[in-house]
């Protein structure tokens, strides 16, 4: 009897050991989410790894999006953030599901572009 007990505690065990973060094998995935649908990357500043961005929705509300914290919408998590673009993925999607956002213009678009240094032709004020 204790010798069967102690068979049992085993077994129980050794069923019980398991990667508590993977999901069970039979997990039902996530269907096809609802795509962000007219949502626009509004921005992005900081450095490697610790960027933030924040979208801008159809109604004009602004979300917060930083590396490393969840992000506010469900099941959508940030893939990739950096200083040009934002890609999000639903995971445990029984399909692919990903969306990226990219900033329109180049870099410095706005700057001026003329050269520094050109020398500008003198012009006699007096009158």
């Amino acid at each position: 009897m204790c010798r069967s007990f102690l068979i049992f505690l085993i077994f129980c065990g050794i069923a019980q050991a398991r990667d508590p973060f993977k999901p069970y094998p039979g997990a039902a995935c996530i269907k096809q989410v609802e795509p962000l649908q007219g949502w626009l990357l509004q921005g992005v500043i900081g450095r490697k790894d610790r960027f933030q961005a924040w979208l801008l929705s159809p109604q004009g509300k602004a979300i917060k999006v930083r590396t490393g914290h969840p992000f506010p919408l469900p099941p959508w998590q940030p893939e990739t953030l950096n200083r040009r673009s934002l890609s999000l993925t639903v995971k445990n999607s029984c399909l692919p599901q990903n969306i990226s956002f990219q900033l329109k213009g180049r870099i410095r678009d706005k700057d001026d572009h003329f050269a520094a240094g050109t020398l500008l032709p003198d012009v006699d004020l007096r009158k």
